[in-house]
């Protein structure tokens, strides 16, 4: 059997869209917004309702939290379980902020598919620091996502064929297709660590070898920075395999 790997890299604010209207959205669909105002207009209501509820600043300044929620064809919203308990704990503050607030907020805009509203998963950038000292009219934050050894534009390409070149797959075969979630860090010092896979393949010896592929990939990051500060930022990556009788 010849093993054929696609791997897909997935930037964690990236996702393919599903077709079927009984799917959830993995991501809004291009020219939609998920919430009244756009996401200066998230960020507004989250300020506003922060001096209203009086809630309190994180006392780590440095906390900073990648929200995602479920918002319901009925503009209702669902929290969505985070699979990282490591990142939660250490922004647990800004975690609690996010849920906090979004119990309050009323602009949730349902995505639309087909002339229907579908489920569908927003993310937002949180970061507590900039609504209690840095607020203004406006306010977006100003990030700008890791890149891979200095590669630019198509650094995710580099990633991707260095990552599949180290995976060694003459030990398995297959006679059917996997998918195997990720999700890893790219830390303040541009280092990747706290690779998890949050979909395994269900063969516990190959889903160690893309862990330790994984931890093998040594070559440095430029992190990812909010308002020009380097931050730690979470990736989502999926494997897909297939496999083909070869000749």
């Amino acid at each position: 059997m010849k093993t054929k790997l696609i791997l897909i890299v997935v930037f964690l604010f990236h996702f393919s869209v599903a077709n079927s209207q009984t799917e959830i959205l993995q991501k809004y669909p291009e020219n939609q917004i998920p919430y009244e105002g756009g996401y200066v207009g998230y960020y507004k209501d989250f300020h506003d309702i922060i001096i209203e509820k009086k809630l309190q600043p994180c006392s780590n300044k440095q906390e900073i939290y990648q929200f995602s929620v479920l918002i319901k064809p009925d503009s209702s919203i669902q929290f969505i379980r985070d699979l990282n308990p490591k990142v939660v704990e250490a922004n647990k503050c800004a975690y609690n902020l996010a849920r906090e607030v979004a119990k309050y907020q009323k602009g949730w805009k349902p995505a639309s598919a087909d002339g229907n509203n579908q489920s569908a998963v927003a993310r937002f950038i949180i970061f507590p620091d900039d609504f209690f000292n840095n607020y203004r009219e406006g306010y977006y934050p100003l990030f700008n996502g890791p890149v891979y050894n200095n590669y630019g534009k198509d650094h995710l390409d580099h990633f991707r064929k260095e990552l599949v070149a180290r995976l060694d797959l003459r030990r398995f075969s297959w006679n059917d297709i996997f998918t195997v979630e990720t999700e890893f860090t790219i830390n303040k010092e541009g280092k990747l660590e706290d690779i998890i896979l949050t979909k395994k393949t269900g063969l516990d010896e190959f889903d160690r070898m893309i862990l330790l592929t994984f931890k093998g990939m040594k070559k440095k990051w430029t992190p990812a920075t909010i308002n020009g500060q380097p931050i730690d930022f979470r990736f989502r990556l999926t494997l897909r395999a297939t496999t083909d009788i070869e000749y």
